[in-house]
């Protein structure tokens, strides 16, 4: 299994399927952290995306190529910041020097690209979106502007146009970064096909007929985390909530499933009885914490309660 550091070396000479796996290798610890910064809500993946796209476009910068796990929660890190203090739209990509005049030449632009470690990857990443989509790309990550009304000016369409149009281009290019590492037949891909369906058969245990085989995942000294600051220790704690959601009739939809050796990502909705219908929030994301074979810590993270009346 090649190295973090064999990795970004291959994709500085060019080679996206490493970087493609590098980020994938990452993942689940990224949204682990955008979720802890951020909170529950689409907010955190779109921080990890925008951290790929970021990584794409500054892969040079990396000096140490063992350091690139650093290097990337840095960048996850800013970019959470800066979405804390409400300037989505003002996240420095790139530092400009003193007296530097920002570029509105699209070819100016793509000579930009043409200079960028993974040109090839990206011309075809960017090629495969609309024109709109495409323009918006090149002046925002590959241009010298940081602020969503620059770009908004520059293109003569509102801002919210110009945030809608990037929200696109984060998920399409994420998604053709991470599809890039599925080109890979190596053991790290095996690895995670594992991992997902391990997961995925594990989640479909968590039924009353099968709660002890459910549980028995989890340790001993299970360590549980909650939105408001609140820890338990122990897994009769987890134990008793599952018990009290069998008996009450609610059921656990899983949605998605990010998995890694050392950290899971898990998305899933709450099905409350007619009864009950407000019993659990509709949603949540887990991060499960792995070591010896059994998950040792959950993190919870709960999508909002609708206001009562709504359903």
């Amino acid at each position: 299994m090649p190295t973090d550091a064999e990795l970004l070396m291959a994709a500085q000479k060019g080679d996206g399927t490493s970087l493609g796996i590098l980020l994938e290798r990452y993942r689940p610890r990224l949204h682990a952290v955008a979720l802890a910064l951020l909170g529950y809500g689409p907010q955190a993946e779109d921080a990890v995306h925008e951290t790929f796209l970021i990584a794409l476009n500054k892969l040079q910068q990396v000096r140490e190529p063992g350091a690139v796990g650093g290097w990337l929660h840095a960048i996850l890190r800013n970019v959470c910041r800066m979405n804390l203090r409400g300037q989505r739209e003002e996240i420095p990509i790139e530092e400009l020097p003193p007296g530097a005049e920002p570029t509105t030449d699209l070819s100016d632009l793509e000579e930009k690209i043409d200079q960028a470690a993974l040109r090839d990857w990206i011309w075809a990443a960017l090629s495969s979106l609309p024109e709109t989509l495409r323009v918006t790309a090149m002046l925002r990550y590959f241009g010298s502007y940081t602020a969503y009304d620059e770009i908004a000016a520059i293109l003569g369409i509102p801002v919210g146009t110009v945030r809608s149009r990037l929200s696109q281009v984060k998920l399409k290019l994420a998604d053709a970064l991470l599809q890039a590492a599925g080109l890979d037949h190596s053991r790290e891909r095996a690895e995670r096909e594992a991992l997902l369906r391990f997961h995925q058969e594990h989640w479909k245990k968590a039924t009353p007929r099968d709660r002890d085989t459910f549980l028995s995942y989890y340790a001993d000294d299970l360590l549980m985390t909650y939105p408001d600051g609140e820890t338990l220790q122990g897994r009769i704690h987890l134990d008793r909530e599952v018990d009290g959601d069998f008996k009450a009739g609610t059921r656990i939809l899983v949605r998605r499933i990010l998995p890694s050796r050392e950290i899971t990502i898990l998305e899933a909705a709450f099905q409350n009885p007619p009864s009950d219908p407000f019993r659990c929030p509709p949603g949540m994301t887990l991060v499960l914490s792995h070591r010896n074979g059994q998950t040792h810590r959950i993190k919870f993270y709960y999508a909002p309660r609708p206001p009562v009346g709504e359903e």
